[in-house]
């Protein structure tokens, strides 16, 4: 299964204020403009605002929960590391595998896999990987 992960794609880190957070990364590490990507909570319904900062190969995904069910999901951390994605190339593969693992999914999607339409995503259940959150992600552009 190991040649089916592409890569460490992000580290998501929960913050309690987004922006804050987001311009104290772009001070500390001189981050441009372009290489941050905000995801507005009108396109999460609501429960959660985030960006992705660019930071030399992969991505600081910034997450501010807007809910306490969000904050729930991302372990009710103020501040710090919550879940690490990995980039396979076959996410149904992937999870078809760990299903004969015992590995359960739909932690935080509610159906095990979501599909943006340019990506699929799943996460795997922490009590099936020693307390840990992990993610998968499929880019479909591929």
């Amino acid at each position: 299964m190991n040649k089916l992960i592409k890569q460490l794609r992000h580290v998501g880190y929960v913050v309690e204020d987004l922006d804050a957070s987001v311009a104290m990364f772009r001070s500390l590490f001189d981050i441009a403009d372009d290489e941050v990507h905000y995801v507005s909570p009108d396109e999460t319904g609501g429960q959660v605002a985030f960006a992705f900062i660019a930071l030399g190969g992969i991505e600081l995904e910034v997450i501010q929960p807007l809910t306490d069910t969000f904050r729930k999901m991302t372990g009710d951390t103020a501040n710090g590391i919550t879940h690490f994605a990995l980039e396979v190339t076959d996410i149904d593969q992937v999870i078809e595998r760990l299903a004969e693992k015992g590995v359960k999914l739909g932690y935080i999607t509610p159906n095990g896999v979501f599909d943006t339409g340019t990506k699929k995503i799943a996460y795997l259940d922490p009590a099936d990987t020693g307390g840990n959150l992990i993610e998968l992600v499929e880019n479909k552009a591929e």
